[in-house]
């Protein structure tokens, strides 16, 4: 039983070796358990999904399910980066809007003013409306902060990378000696009104006194005061001084009581020791005060100051002697010596001392019985120049020797930093010191060596390698193991896609399915292109032969030939934009992961711009990458010297006459060899210069533009640096378009892993690796689908995705479309559709085989 069992176990196999040919012994070594490891590799779909010349539209399904199914296994290990960022708390208005951001600024500056002439409440809760409630009735009140002066629109108030005047280089919020830092406003809706009074509250023309405003409360920028005094400086002119006083704590205590009250940790225990008509003695912590008149200060030994708002002194047996104070408190006078102009030349005063840099504006009427106020401004001027460092604040930059010029200094300006982006590298790094090489990411996140010069003799150098040119000129010939860029014009500045490519040589035009072969430098796969003479065409009076398209990232690049191709490696050209032609003299630049986009020139020397893209120099109307400012290029040159080196030099170190502009850079005190430079975008550019080798150059180039994070805060805003962060996940990579072929357009089906959508009859692919059998139905049974793994030598497998019938087929195709929810095993399993519901299964040959080896076993 079991000898007959092994003889008709080799007749089947006999018959199978009509159909596998030459590959019998080797054809079934590849395992569909594996499936689809076999042609993944690094993360990325390795090979063709091939379906036959008139495919029926069942296998066209078929593919198509296959290769969406492909595209999800074609994953790859990634690292995801949260850049981290900062968070606020509490009240702060960063400078910028919906729609626009503060840039930082180079050659061009932005300012605080450029982004908003003022903030109110609607930007800030210190700046909320108020009223103040007087015996003249409500006077309600709106407040505005604006940002800077009109003199100071583009010359202070901006984020710069600069060295300050401590010899340190970093990116800073400047403030220029002289310019407005802004301008607090605070206007009354109905006018603050006050009867004009003698000392005795007396209504007079002469009267020195405003009554009905003593004794008010304001509300500004957050921090509450009282008017402890309201006086016209004179009879004669409209003019006015308010006395006003604020602190951390106000209270009224009666004559001999104590009580303690606590501020910032420590305890202070007052004690109202005196009352008279108009003064009054108080001791804190033991240290007596001196006899202190209404609306007066006075600082003890500690620092804190106390500050008489009120003295209630009822001269009668049982009256009442108390005192209203402000324990750590803050004098402050308002004076304008004329209302009726908007000129400011009183200063504004603080515990006694005039502010530099800060002036009173006071509008109003005086008719000697009514005055009224309307509107109070306080300019508030840079005394010197200001540097705020990133985490710093204006308040305590060192060179502000008066803090208090910010009015009421309950609030403040505060610079960040710039905003944290992903960022890219881009590199110019020498090979030896004889090559220039340009690294960068392709559009596909690759990693690109690119060489761009190679010193080859004294003072000579070559474009590319010595060989081995660069090709970036559409109308420029193309030969073997030539570099050239393509890059697809027909998207938007900064979102091309660019590959960086080397042509790799061909057949001649008479060999049987003739291909060109290109290495892609990101990704170091080899594309082998069919061609065949397509049509004839004109370019700038020269006739080419159109040959094929170049399919990649999307794009389609059209192959040329200026002659005949009767020999191996045959010359081309290439439509390297992707518009559809060849244009002469046209260059094409390179856009890399990120979008930076990077032009070379090769004239006597090599010259490479980068550069931020902007479609307003294309005259586009499109949405650029950056907001106002344009990022000014930065530009080198490459040379040979004089000892066959390379060398590089930047734009603003060449002789006077050449073209163009470019950015400076800058060396820190302290560091020799090397300079730095950001650009408006948040390129951050390291040019390093040996003493004896070829310079390099290094750009950090972001994701999206780093935005400049100035803040106005209120007291008691805090910050929060958030530390960036990496976590591992997997990104799909896109299988190439292109990747999908018919029959004929693969002229070797063994040199490649591929899966054959469609049998024999249907598929020339499938029938070459079944043997090319007489009969194309042999081995396929009505309702029956296969897949089968075949081995096809030189490391490549092949895929058979097939049944007798068109819907066989996409029987199979559903199967291996949705392998994960199916058990694929050895190298063949039959598919068989049951009540709509498929099934999978070795077929009954491979049974009999597991049956012959336990027999003879036994």
């Amino acid at each position: 039983m079991g000898f007959k069992k092994v003889i008709k176990r080799i007749v089947a196999l006999g018959t199978g070796a009509s159909m596998v040919g030459a590959t019998l012994m080797g054809a079934m070594a590849a395992n569909l358990a594996d499936y689809p490891n076999q042609f993944i590799k690094d993360g990325k779909f390795t090979g063709v999904l091939v379906v036959g010349d008139k495919a029926a539209a069942e296998d066209v399904i078929g593919v198509s399910d296959i290769a969406v199914s492909l595209q999800f296994a074609a994953t790859k290990p990634v690292t995801v980066t949260d850049v981290g960022g900062v968070a606020v708390e509490g009240d702060a208005w960063k400078v910028g809007t919906s729609t626009k951001i503060l840039e930082l600024s180079e050659t061009s500056v932005e300012t605080m003013r450029n982004i908003t002439t003022f903030i109110d409440d609607s930007e800030l809760d210190a700046l909320a409306s108020g009223t103040v409630t007087s015996s003249k009735g409500d006077a309600p009140y709106n407040q505005f902060l604006y940002l800077l002066g009109p003199g100071s629109a583009s010359t202070s108030g901006y984020v710069l990378y600069v060295e300050d005047d401590q010899d340190v280089t970093a990116d800073f919020l400047y403030f220029k000696s002289g310019d407005e830092i802004g301008r607090y406003l605070l206007e009354f809706t109905t006018a603050l009104e006050s009867d004009i009074d003698d000392s005795a509250g007396t209504a007079t023309t002469t009267g020195l006194y405003l009554t009905d405003i003593e004794d008010t409360e304001w509300t500004m920028f957050g921090k509450d005061y009282t008017v402890v005094q309201a006086r016209r400086t004179s009879s004669v002119g409209s003019n006015i001084k308010l006395i006003l006083m604020g602190g951390a704590i106000k209270d009224t205590l009666l004559e001999g009581n104590t009580k303690t009250y606590n501020i910032d940790g420590t305890d202070y225990e007052v004690t109202v020791d005196f009352v008279d008509a108009d003064s009054t003695k108080l001791t804190i912590n033991g240290e007596g005060t001196r006899d202190i008149k209404d609306g007066d200060t006075d600082k003890m030994s500690d620092g804190i100051t106390i500050g008489i708002s009120e003295i209630l002194y009822q001269n009668y047996a049982g009256g009442v002697h108390s005192v209203t104070f402000f324990l750590g408190a803050q004098k402050m006078e308002l004076k304008d010596t004329d209302i009726n102009d908007v000129d400011g030349s009183s200063g504004l005063k603080i515990d006694d001392e005039t502010i530099d840099g800060a002036f009173v504006i006071i509008e109003g009427t005086d008719d000697n019985t009514t005055f009224k106020i309307n509107r109070i401004h306080i300019n508030m001027t840079a005394d010197d120049d200001f540097f705020v460092p990133a985490g710093g604040k204006l308040s305590e930059d060192p060179e502000l020797n008066e803090p208090q010029v910010l009015f009421t200094s309950n609030w403040d300006i505060e610079y960040r930093g710039l905003a944290e982006q992903l960022t890219e590298t881009i590199e110019l790094q020498t090979s030896g010191n004889k090559r220039y090489t340009l690294k960068f990411r392709d559009a596909n996140g690759d990693k690109v060596s690119l060489p761009i010069i190679e010193a080859i003799a004294a003072s000579s150098a070559v474009f590319g390698e010595k060989d081995k040119f660069l090709i970036n000129i559409e109308d420029e010939v193309i030969t073997k193991n030539d570099y050239f860029i393509l890059t697809d014009s027909t998207e938007n500045r900064g979102e091309r896609k660019t590959f960086a490519m080397q042509y790799k040589g061909g057949d001649k035009v008479t060999a049987d399915s003739p291909v060109l072969k290109f290495k892609n430098l990101g990704s170091g796969d080899t594309i082998d292109q069919t061609y065949k003479n397509v049509t004839v065409t004109t370019f700038d009076a020269i006739s080419m032969t159109e040959l094929a398209t170049l399919k990649i990232g999307g794009a389609d690049h059209k192959i040329y030939s200026a002659a005949g191709i009767t020999a191996n490696d045959p010359s081309i050209y290439v439509d390297l934009d992707a518009s559809g032609g060849i244009t002469a003299n046209s260059t094409v630049n390179i856009t890399t992961w990120y979008g930076m986009e990077i032009g070379i020139e090769n004239r006597s020397h090599v010259v490479v711009s980068f550069k931020t893209p902007d479609n307003s120099r294309d005259g586009a109307s499109t949405l650029d990458s950056v907001e106002t400012l344009q990022a000014t290029d930065f530009v080198v040159n490459l040379t040979a010297d004089s000892n066959t080196k390379v060398a590089l030099s930047t734009l603003s170190a060449q002789t006077t006459g050449q073209a163009g502009t470019s950015l400076s850079t800058i060396t820190p005190d302290g560091e020799t060899n090397i300079a730095y430079a950001y650009t408006s975008y948040g390129a951050f550019i390291t040019h390093e210069t040996p003493a004896s080798e070829p310079s390099t150059l290094k750009i950090e180039y972001p994701k999206a533009q780093r935005e400049a994070l100035v803040y106005i805060t209120a007291m008691g805003t805090t910050f929060t640096t958030t530390v960036a962060t990496t976590t591992d996940a997997v990104t799909v990579q896109r299988i190439d378009v292109g990747a999908t072929k018919l029959a004929s357009e693969v002229p070797n089906i063994n040199a490649v892993n591929s899966i054959l959508v469609g049998g024999p009859c249907a598929n020339a692919a499938a029938a070459e690796v079944l043997g090319n059998p007489a009969d194309c139905t042999e081995g396929f049974e009505p309702g029956v689908g296969r897949v089968e793994m075949y081995d096809v030598g030189t490391g490549n497998v092949a895929m058979l995705v097939a049944g007798f019938s068109a819907a066989d087929t996409r029987s199979a195709a559903a199967v291996v479309a949705n392998y994960q929810d199916y058990t694929l095993a050895g190298d063949k399993m039959e598919v068989k559709k049951v009540n709509n519901v498929l099934t999978v299964a070795a077929p009954v040959e491979e049974a009999m085989e597991e049956t012959t080896t336990e027999e003879t076993t036994t």
